[in-house]
């Protein structure tokens, strides 16, 4: 594997961190030089972001199982990176069960490091927004049936059943009220399929 620059400063930051901190705390405490690390030279660029990003969570899980073996836990995600005691001295899993190994994977793999650029970085970012935007627009179409998140297909179909029976038209229903149910309607079962 690619010797990753930023092991001994994240390292050290982590050790002398009495709280967690996030991605962006830390990206604050490293001292990046994008010459040494073959970085663009636009430290604006998304392909920059993405590429510092990368580097950082690759050291982040290249040290987890350095902790590890020390009896500390390393808790990684972008809003909170945590250097914690082990409970469990003889757990011999390093990652907490709910850890992502695909992700995991994806940043111990100095390939896809490697291999960004800009193309791959639009391509990544604009899957990331329409997952985004899916999520958002499912908040919004169940708030519009009064529905709660987690709500199953069969109350969804029942609520708006209810609801477009009670504003539609014909019945003298409000008809810009039924359009704004029937689509919220349309966003979830697009969403579930």
């Amino acid at each position: 594997m690619q010797h990753n620059p930023l092991l001994l400063p994240i390292a050290k930051i982590l050790r002398n961190s009495p709280q967690a901190i996030s991605e962006y705390d830390l990206f604050q405490q490293l001292a990046f030089d994008d010459n040494d690390l073959k970085l663009p030279t636009d430290p604006s660029s998304d392909l920059t972001l993405f590429r510092r990003h990368f580097l950082v969570m690759n050291a982040l899980y290249q040290l987890q199982p350095v902790f590890w073996e020390e009896g500390l836990s390393l808790s990684i995600s972008a809003l909170k990176i945590e250097l914690t005691p082990r409970q469990n001295k003889v757990d011999k899993t390093l990652t907490s069960p709910d850890a992502d190994e695909g992700i995991r994977s994806y940043y111990l793999d100095w390939n896809e490091f490697l291999k960004s650029d800009q193309e791959s970085v639009d391509t990544l970012l604009d899957s990331f927004w329409q997952r985004y935007y899916k999520i958002d627009e499912a908040e919004h179409a169940l708030a519009t049936l009064g529905l709660k998140e987690g709500t199953d297909t069969n109350s969804i179909r029942r609520r708006y059943q209810q609801l477009a029976s009670q504003h539609h038209p014909d019945k003298g229903g409000d008809p810009e009220q039924f359009i704004k149910i029937r689509e919220a309607y349309e966003v979830l079962v697009c969403i579930r399929q």
